[in-house]
């Protein structure tokens, strides 16, 4: 047996290290703080709150290394001494009881300095509090279970007996919080630190900071890994043993000291990450040239006042700050450049023409004036240089009191004025449509430039292939996540001994999930933001979602499992939401069913990638160690859909406005030769579109989730024998194998409803065959051939019910997408049938035949009607009737007489002299 080595010199080593460090950033800070800008605020109590917390958890862990923490216990490596036991119960104890508290002030206090400078940006104000409220509320709760752990509790720092909770799980099952609010504060300020405009020392020293303080996430990740090996080591000696303050496994104290450690190790870090973010008053009065580049500070621009470059605000008993550069302008009118600001001597510039020309004198930049400039009180009480404004070298907007840009200086140029980036206005309230209007260009981190967007609804084909293959990873994702939970749940069920109700049970939150989040979330989101943001929203659900697994599968919890299903299927409704609209509004009309059902053939794809997966890595072997394997894959997961949400932030999608949609749909009736309130079988063709169009796909998704989750017992009776794993991967990819050739019969130009008509009678003759035949070959092909009609069902169905909804296109794709919570409602129908009738193997091929059979009739309905083809086929989104005069005129002008807001989108090249 390998001989253990005791770790506690270096646990002792390592946490005096750090909290030393992280005492001299706090005493930076103060000095930065309390002496340069003389200013005290809440953020500055709270840290030094965590210091001294942070201060006691490092000194419990060092007194631990004294006593035996970190020295191996077991028979053969006896190195803790009995007169030990006791003082070592008690510094692991007060860790314990000190861990919650530190990192919740720790990042209480990083909170509060967003919220206090974020006062332009109510989205980063209003973000700041919910997460202040839920790192408090978790670590409250948190840190009471640690101190009551025991009955009595005196039995957590004593050697009397008790009753206490298992520790460990505690610890592992608090992880999500603490990695999700890691992420918010390191992502949150993000979109704006990100279009600040900065010298490349400070961006340099930014992006460390960052960097720095993403380490944290990744320290608390490794301090997982420690106390996992622990549990191991823990189910190896007995399975059903629990780690407690009263009974601890051999070599319990040794496996765990490395993750005490890491833990002290996050504390420290985090509270330098906190101090590191209001030190730059300090390095401007120390280091000056540290934050400025040399050439940048032997600038001196014509007209500057000697006074103003040379001043020093130590000599000032009121230092200088932004407040004061007002005097700068009261300067008499030989000091500056002079700038000609009078409308109508304004020459008119071509629209490509900068507004500022390269010959032009320029204004003195801030950071030259202000070179001495430090953080001051304003009259309202802020520091006037804020946290944004410390890390950039020119002001984010012309607040009052502020210099203004040099741009904002030749205002009346009108048109051609550069527009700010993506965050021009924080403080703009969202109206009742999206908002399509974009500047001509978009800086990202300075460098990247991105040119303006082209409303959706006006993409050219070529256009609009690259934003569907890119928001075809969303479709992935969403068929990966789905085979990856639904392969779970019948491990779940195998592994922890579920009766087939609960994993039923597990199946139907699903459904519940795609219900209630189009309905309660989505289209708010989709309709008073923008695609772009319920992309976000949807990603955060489900991240959120997936590492709500982590808990659940530490404590075995059923109750947990399905409410981390509803979580993640919540968020995927949600993200489906948008992404099936986009991709079917995005580029001409009479190709939405092509690029539907191109896009919708990725999510086969993952859904044929991630059974395999599970099935041969993560399930190789049913017993204890793989639900470990599983938690690391959510997380994984989990950590993509964050960056996954980053991406879809800074990528420039196209939006579309209602107004656009209902012109669009005007455009299309004008073509179509039909009215606006146009009737079939008396009732309005749009609302008999939409609902039967919704009660279809109800039915549809129960006959996908029935066949699927009867995968099982229906290959068994079509051919005895016959593995049913591979078989269900076989279905899948000739399930996506239709969708792309669907799409390219639809691009061809094949009528939608002449193949959803030929995939309904399709489906439901395979499934009346495979249920009449006996066992054997043919049976499972008909199985196998039932796949591939069902396949281009969804996008296909999807793409037709939108069209001609007009302003009520994103109702109309809420309505589609909570129908998809069929898939909860007939598998368990079908499940209550085969208990009525249990020696049968035939109800759900029997359903299956009967719902198919009535949904048959929708394309028959379509294609019995001149008003309903007209209304679904594509080729009148590009075919005008001859005589119809100009159909967007048309649309504009009724759409006029409504009172509408009409916007002409045109696309305007403007460049930057001075780039």
């Amino acid at each position: 047996m390998a001989t253990l080595s005791d770790r506690g010199p270096t646990v002792f080593v390592v946490t005096l290290v750090l909290i030393v460090v992280a005492t001299v950033f706090v005493v930076l800070r103060l000095i930065s703080k309390w002496g340069v800008t003389r200013k005290a605020t809440a953020d500055d109590y709270v840290i030094i709150v965590a210091w001294l917390i942070a201060v006691g958890l490092s000194v419990s862990v060092m007194i631990g290394t004294r006593v035996g923490l970190g020295a191996p216990d077991a028979a053969e490596f006896v190195d803790i001494k009995p007169q030990w036991y006791l003082p070592l119960k008690q510094s692991v104890y007060a860790f314990t009881v000190l861990y919650n508290p530190a990192i919740m002030t720790t990042k209480t206090a990083i909170l509060i300095l967003y919220y206090r400078m974020a006062a332009t940006y109510p989205f980063l104000r209003y973000a700041s509090l919910f997460t202040i409220a839920v790192i408090n509320i978790a670590g409250v709760v948190l840190t009471f279970l640690y101190i009551f752990q025991c009955r009595p509790v005196t039995a957590a720092f004593s050697l009397t007996g008790g009753t206490c909770i298992d520790i460990v799980a505690l610890y592992l099952s608090s992880m999500p919080i603490n990695v999700l609010t890691d992420l918010a504060i390191l992502l949150l300020p993000l979109p704006i630190l990100t279009s600040l405009r900065m010298e490349f020392r400070q961006k340099v020293i930014l992006v460390t900071t960052f960097i720095v303080g993403g380490f944290v996430t990744i320290v608390d990740v490794v301090r997982i890994v420690y106390l996992q090996v622990a549990l191991k080591e823990e189910l190896a000696v007995n399975p059903g043993a629990s780690i407690t303050a009263t009974s601890r496994p051999p070599n319990f104290i040794y496996q765990a000291s490395f993750s005490l450690m890491w833990s002290a190790v996050e504390v420290s870090v985090g509270i330098m990450c906190c101090c590191v973010l209001v030190l730059k008053p300090l390095v401007m009065r120390v280091m000056p040239k540290l934050l400025h580049s040399p050439s940048l500070q032997r600038h001196r621009p014509s007209g500057t006042p000697e006074s103003i470059l040379n001043s020093d605000a130590s000599k000032s008993p009121r230092p200088l700050d932004c407040n004061h550069l007002e005097n700068v302008r009261a300067l008499p009118r030989g000091s500056l450049p002079a700038v000609n600001t009078t409308p109508s001597q304004t020459p008119d510039l071509d629209r490509t023409q900068s507004p500022i020309s390269p010959l032009s004198p320029r204004l003195p930049r801030l950071s030259v004036v202000g070179e001495q400039v430090t953080a001051e009180e304003s009259e309202d009480g802020e520091d006037t240089m804020g946290f944004f404004e410390m890390l950039a070298s020119e002001p984010l907007a012309n607040t009052p009191g502020t210099w203004p840009p040099p741009e904002a200086q030749h205002a009346p140029y009108g048109p051609s004025q550069r527009r700010q980036t993506v965050v021009a206005d924080p403080r703009r309230r969202s109206t009742g449509h999206t908002d399509t209007s974009q500047g001509p260009s978009q800086n990202f981190f300075d460098f990247v430039q991105v040119k303006g967007r082209v409303p959706l609804t006006q993409l050219s084909a070529r256009d609009a292939w690259w934003p569907t293959l890119f928001v075809s990873t969303l479709f992935f994702l969403w068929g990966f996540a789905y085979g990856l939970i639904g392969s779970l749940n019948v491990q779940i069920q195998v592994l922890l001994g579920y009766p087939l109700s609960r994993t039923l049970a597990l199946h139907s939150a699903a459904g519940l999930g795609y219900f209630l989040g189009p309905i309660l979330l989505g289209y708010w989101i989709l309709k008073y933001q923008s695609f772009q943001a319920t992309f976000m929203t949807g990603l955060a659900i489900f991240a959120t979602g997936s590492l709500a697994f982590w808990p659940s599968s530490i404590l075995r919890s059923y109750p947990g499992f399905f409410i981390s299903n509803f979580i993640i299927f919540f968020g995927l409704a949600v993200l489906e939401l948008a992404a099936d609209t986009f991709v079917a509004l995005a580029g001409p009309g009479e190709l939405s069913e092509a690029r539907l059902n191109f896009a919708q053939a990725f999510n086969g794809i993952g859904s044929i990638v991630s059974p395999i997966i599970a099935q041969e890595a993560l399930f190789s072997g049913i017993n204890e160690e793989d639900l470990f394997r599983v938690q690391w894959c959510y997380f994984a997961t989990a950590l993509f859909v964050v960056f996954l949400a980053v991406v879809f932030y800074y990528v420039p999608l196209s939006e579309a406005s209602d107004d656009e949609l209902e012109a669009m749909a005007l455009q299309r009736l004008c073509n179509a030769d039909l009215e606006r309130g146009v009737k079939a079988f008396g009732i309005t063709a749009r609302l008999l579109l939409l609902w039967s169009g919704v009660a279809v796909m109800w039915l549809y998704i129960g006959c996908q989730d029935t066949v699927a989750y009867f995968w099982s017992p229906l290959v068994q009776y079509a051919k005895p024998g016959f593995g049913s794993f591979w078989s269900l991967s076989v279905a899948r990819s000739v399930f996506t194998a239709s969708r792309f050739l669907t799409a390219g019969l639809c691009y061809v130009g094949v009528p939608p409803r002449i193949t959803l008509g030929v995939c309904f009678l399709g489906a439901c003759i395979t499934s009346v065959v495979a249920l009449v035949l006996p066992p054997g070959g043919a049976g499972l092909s008909m199985l196998l051939l039932y796949y591939f009609f069902e396949g281009p069902m969804v996008p296909t169905l999807y793409a037709m019910i939108l069209r001609g909804q007009g302003r009520h296109t994103k109702f109309a794709a809420s309505a589609i997408v909570s129908s998809i919570s069929g898939s909860a409602v007939w598998p368990a129908i079908v499940y209550g049938i085969e208990n009525l009738h249990p020696t049968s193997d035939r109800p759900p091929l029997l359903v299956v035949a009967i719902l198919f059979g009535v949904s048959t009739l929708w394309p028959i309905m379509l294609s019995s009607r001149r008003v309903l083809r007209r209304w679904v086929d594509p080729k009148w989104s590009k075919r005008r009737v001859s005589g119809a005069g100009d159909g967007t005129q048309l649309a504009f002008e009724s759409l006029h007489e409504k009172g509408a807001p009409v916007v002409a989108h045109h696309e305007r090249v403007e460049t930057d002299a001075h780039t």
